[in-house]
């Protein structure tokens, strides 16, 4: 019969060093920032059903993966080892669409800008 490892010793074997990176368990969800969004947005008491809110989380998630790669991909060909506003900026202007990317710009911006008041 084999001898059964206890769980404690499991955790404290794979413990990583103190400077690693934690991941992050389970899927990302903006499900909480998209109905405070809606709330916000809008007088009237609306809700999203969750086949909606998973459709909209979706989107979110590939604009996200979208720009990210974006941004990556400038910030490696200019040599840089971080990503700053720049490159995000940059990145929304090839990738969303002319009016949209306007848009988002000057809603980027502000937020900066509130962020850093």
């Amino acid at each position: 019969m084999a001898k059964a490892v206890s769980k404690s010793t499991k955790r404290s074997a794979s413990k990583k060093s103190s400077g690693a990176r934690r991941t992050r368990r389970g899927a990302v969800s903006f499900s909480t920032y998209i109905s405070r969004v809606l709330k916000s947005a809008s007088k009237t008491k609306l809700t999203l059903s969750g086949k909606s809110m998973k459709i909209l989380n979706s989107l979110v998630l590939d604009f996200f993966d979208r720009l990210a790669t974006q941004g990556a991909a400038l910030a490696r060909m200019n040599k840089k080892s971080t990503l700053g506003s720049r490159e995000i900026q940059t990145a929304v202007r090839l990738t969303l669409p002319a009016e949209l990317a306007k848009h988002a710009l000057a809603e980027g911006t502000r937020a900066v800008a509130k962020a850093s008041a």
